[in-house]
């Protein structure tokens, strides 16, 4: 193989050719560019404003839902027909600690306020045919 000398070699000219002195005051162009023309800033604050707002209310409402289900479980009430099925079934519970259980405003709801007088309860006993039935019978 031949040896091959770099500097022996032929040169290729590239075709282009630098004016003369333009570098001279290059810098000088250069700077007063950079000066003249005024940079836009632009804050990732201002530009991402709608994705910032987005990502936090995703945020809030993965933190709250969980909080609201656990609070809605705890909170869930007994219908009247589930307490009168579990009262009729369990038939342990006396009166009195039923009316241990409620509260004075409950107590005050049941109150019966009725004005019956004797004189209705005389005439419907003497009307009703079956008032020995009912005297009798403790079902």
């Amino acid at each position: 193989m031949k040896d091959f000398k770099l500097e022996d070699s032929e040169k290729l000219r590239s075709g282009f050719k630098i004016p003369e002195g333009y570098f001279d005051a290059f810098s000088e162009k250069v700077m007063h560019r950079i000066l003249k023309e005024e940079t836009k800033v632009i804050s990732f604050y201002s530009r991402n404003k709608r994705l910032l707002y987005s990502v936090a209310a995703v945020f809030v409402l993965a933190l709250s839902l969980p909080i609201v289900n656990h609070l809605q479980n705890k909170e869930q009430e007994l219908s009247s027909t589930e307490i009168e099925n579990y009262l009729t079934q369990n038939k342990s519970v006396t009166d009195d600690e039923l009316v241990n259980l409620l509260e004075q405003e409950d107590i005050d709801k049941i109150k019966i306020t009725s004005s019956i007088t004797n004189e209705a309860i005389e005439e419907e006993l003497s009307n009703n045919t079956e008032i020995e039935l009912y005297i009798t019978n403790e079902n």
